[in-house]
């Protein structure tokens, strides 16, 4: 059984490769690319924009990519939408010019593109952990992303709110003078 899900999700990115190549998946890759700068831009303005992950959290977060999918990357970008909750990881492979891209957006989820692949068992495997790592990764990040949201939410709350818990006693109100 488990040979059998390991055969579909084989075929299955043999045919998104193979779609690649095809001009009108061009288009459709170009409009996901437009509509990423689109969604980019109205978070920039709506929400406040977007937050790059602390220097050090990201070179962790790179090394542990490089020894989980593939030791020869190059990263373009990692960013942190907390309002929107979303996060989005992108770069490419050198040795094969794969361009990869990550987003916790149910919309976007695991993209490659590259030009002209050579379809090899390497290969093959690299592709396999890139959507393997992608499961892990949109896990951990969905609930990081989720608290960060949450302690800014409750930190505004916490801004608005009178001082007052509830069970507090109320303060005494002197009475005015007539």
């Amino acid at each position: 059984m488990n040979r059998l899900n390991e055969d579909e999700n084989t075929r299955n990115m043999l045919d998104i490769i193979r779609e690649s190549r095809n001009k009108d998946n061009d288009k459709i890759f170009t409009t996901l690319i437009n509509e990423q700068t689109e969604y980019e831009t109205a978070e920039d303005t709506v929400k406040e924009g977007e937050e790059d992950l602390d220097p050090a959290e990201r070179k962790e977060e790179e090394e542990k990519f490089r020894q989980s999918v593939h030791p020869r990357c190059e990263f373009y970008k990692f960013k942190l939408y907390p309002n929107a909750q979303n996060v989005e990881f992108s770069g490419k492979f050198t040795d094969s010019q794969i361009e990869w891209f990550y987003s916790l957006d149910d919309t976007r989820g695991v993209y490659i593109t590259t030009d002209m692949l050579q379809l090899r068992d390497d290969t093959l495997e690299t592709i396999k952990k890139l959507v393997g790592y992608y499961k892990s990764w949109s896990d951990e990040w969905a609930n990081r992303i989720a608290d960060e949201y949450n302690s800014a939410k409750d930190a505004e709350t916490e801004e608005e709110s009178t001082g007052f818990e509830p069970g507090d006693d109320l303060p005494d109100i002197e009475e005015p003078m007539v």
